[in-house]
């Protein structure tokens, strides 16, 4: 048995996730997440990446799309609903009181192209860091829009900003959050527990759980990783543009011999 393999196989996890989001802002009369990439809609691409880690359970957080994801994804997943949104904090919430594992891995129904060996290697600097909370970020080269990592002068991470929360000069920060969280259950339903949606959008942001636990003296680790590519969320039509685009220049592209070629051409004579 491989290395990649033994070590995704032994961890007993369950993957929450979020789905529950309208994606106001595409304008689509399909929710977001069943956008197709590839002829494929967005939200089983991150099914299928829980299903390759060989996850014990995969719970989706579905709000008013709840019908229709379901209707895409049926049985080979538990559901979370989150009728009233009122955040990621209050989505993975609901997606890890069901959980029942001690593990919760969450990941975001909107970003297709996170790819497995990057989750390995989050599962990885977790077991070395020993962390309560591991979760991935990322230079950008335009952050507008997401969460800023905000760290102490010996690189140590202090808590994640949201753009709309963020000052000035937090806003020119280029690591920012990319929405994948990893760690122990218990410690992360406490913290969510007590975040408040004191902020500007009025919402329970899954960002401030790392606060949260800091707080408690607890172990949050951050793994940055470089393709920004990877970690890209559809929130626009330009980003569904972008990543279809992505998708197909990174499609393996068939070769064949040339007896293949002899037998494809005399199939088109025919």
């Amino acid at each position: 048995m491989s290395t990649e393999k033994q070590s995704i196989s032994n961890k007993k996890l369950s993957i929450i996730i979020l789905a529950a989001g309208e994606g106001k802002r595409m304008h689509l009369k399909t929710p977001k997440i069943l956008q197709k990439i590839s002829g494929k809609p967005i939200i089983l691409f991150v099914v299928e990446l829980a299903k390759n880690i060989k996850t014990d359970e995969t719970i989706i957080v579905v709000g008013k799309n709840a019908e229709e994801i379901k209707t895409v994804i049926g049985n080979r997943v538990k559901y979370a609903v989150q009728s009233v949104p009122r955040g990621t904090g209050d989505a993975s919430k609901k997606g890890i009181e069901i959980s029942t594992n001690n593990n919760v891995l969450i990941l975001c129904g909107d970003v297709p192209l996170l790819q497995k060996d990057t989750i390995l290697k989050l599962l990885q600097y977790h077991d070395k860091t020993k962390a309560d909370l591991i979760f991935l970020t990322c230079d950008v080269k335009n952050p507008f829009g997401y969460g800023r990592i905000i760290r102490d002068k010996n690189n140590k991470v202090l808590g994640i900003v949201e753009q709309v929360d963020a000052t000035i000069e937090q806003q020119k920060i280029t690591e920012i959050n990319a929405g994948i969280y990893y760690g122990k259950k218990t410690p992360m339903l406490s913290a969510l527990n007590n975040i408040t949606k004191q902020n500007r959008q009025g919402e329970y942001y899954l960002t401030d759980v790392v606060g949260e636990m800091l707080k408690k003296r607890e172990k949050v680790v951050a793994l940055k990783i470089h393709n920004e590519k990877e970690i890209m969320g559809i929130n626009s039509k330009s980003d569904l543009i972008k990543a279809r685009k992505i998708a197909k220049d990174n499609k393996p592209r068939r070769t064949f011999t040339s007896q293949q070629h002899k037998k494809i051409k005399q199939t088109q004579d025919v």
